[in-house]
């Protein structure tokens, strides 16, 4: 009989799993790369043709503020819409009197962005497609990374899966979607990701 002590909730998250690189498709050559990220930066590297990419995770804020040439209220507006963010001057009107001006677009850092979602099978900074990616009766199987592919292996065949001590609330299985963790599922999927395994 096999079992496993789960691992704690965050262990596979796209978040964490940005230290040891999430692998991903290059777009340029479809071989296989790797995303990663620090404070700054996320980073792709493909490990086939050698394609790079970076991309800034700072959150800015863009607005125009000025004094109303009519009403003499200072304001500010923000600029929602991505297009606005690219000009360093905008024509916006006042929102106490309704007069049009043009302003200074200033742009501000504000956060560092935390967004961590897998969508679509996609990784959450370039939008670009994981490496180990399947799907089940129409559904989505996927890992982060061999270690992730290996956790979801030996957790999913476990006759015996057990919490892990000291972590009374959600375990890294919480994560996991209720049809990969059906037991009249299971063995299938175990195939398909052993199968993902030797790609």
């Amino acid at each position: 009989m096999s079992r496993i002590v789960d691992e704690p909730y965050f262990t596979y998250s796209a978040y964490s799993a940005l230290i040891s690189g999430i692998q991903v498709k290059c777009p340029k050559c479809h071989g296989a790369g790797i995303v990663t990220a620090d404070r700054d930066n996320a980073r792709f590297r493909c490990l086939s043709c050698g394609h790079q990419e970076t991309c800034d995770r700072t959150v800015y804020r863009y607005d125009v503020h000025n004094q109303c040439k009519d009403c003499g209220r200072y304001y500010r507006v923000d600029i929602e819409e991505e297009a606005g963010q690219h000009f360093s001057v905008l024509r916006v009107s006042c929102p106490y009197c309704g007069a049009a001006m043009s302003g200074e677009v200033h742009r501000t850092a504000q956060a560092f962005s935390y967004m961590a979602e897998i969508k679509d099978g996609k990784e959450p900074w370039f939008g670009l497609e994981l490496w180990f990616l399947s799907s089940f009766q129409g559904k989505p199987v996927w890992a982060l990374n061999r270690e992730h592919l290996a956790y979801l292996i030996a957790y999913l065949s476990a006759d015996l899966r057990e919490k892990p001590p000291g972590y009374p609330k959600k375990n890294q299985a919480d994560h996991l979607p209720t049809f990969m963790k059906t037991a009249k599922n299971r063995e299938r999927i175990v195939k398909l990701l052993k199968k993902m395994q030797e790609g």
